[in-house]
């Protein structure tokens, strides 16, 4: 009786890892990140993340050596943090000046525009430098609907 039981749990055991291999291997051969937050590696303005979750995983390799490449791009997460600083300080503020808010926000605004124009600049040289099937697949990608995971 003993002796089965066990049997039993060595299968059930070597299905849950059967399973677990297998969704980590299909994460990996699909290129989707395993998490889905903001930490993953795909943030930043919206459709530089888009274009790059399509790219093959040596393009996006190349698009991030890039990006992390450019100097003006490399202190962007510490500007961002100092923008949104300010509009914490703003909010902050007694008595509210609306003015000061605004400002805040339209400079978060300016600086995002700023990252986001030099990242389109970099996507821009990385696809001029895919052929002409990597971009079809590429557009394919793109006017495929995403669902929410």
């Amino acid at each position: 009786m003993t002796a089965r039981w066990i049997k039993w749990a060595l299968i059930a055991s070597l299905a849950v890892n059967v399973a677990v291999a297998t969704a980590v291997i299909g994460a990996m051969l699909t290129g989707e990140p395993i998490m889905h937050d903001d930490r993953r590696g795909f943030g930043g303005p919206p459709e530089i993340a888009a274009l790059s979750r399509g790219l093959d995983r040596d393009a996006r390799r190349a698009l991030f050596m890039a990006l992390r490449a450019d100097g003006g791009l490399g202190d962007g997460r510490a500007r961002m943090r100092t923008a949104q600083a300010v509009v914490v300080d703003a909010l902050r503020a007694e008595p509210f000046d609306r003015a000061a808010f605004e400002t805040a926000m339209r400079m978060q605004r300016d600086l995002q525009g700023e990252i986001a124009g030099r990242g389109i600049t970099m996507l821009g040289k990385v696809i001029a430098d895919l052929s002409v099937e990597d971009r079809v697949a590429l557009a394919e990608h793109l006017s495929r609907p995403r669902t929410r995971k």
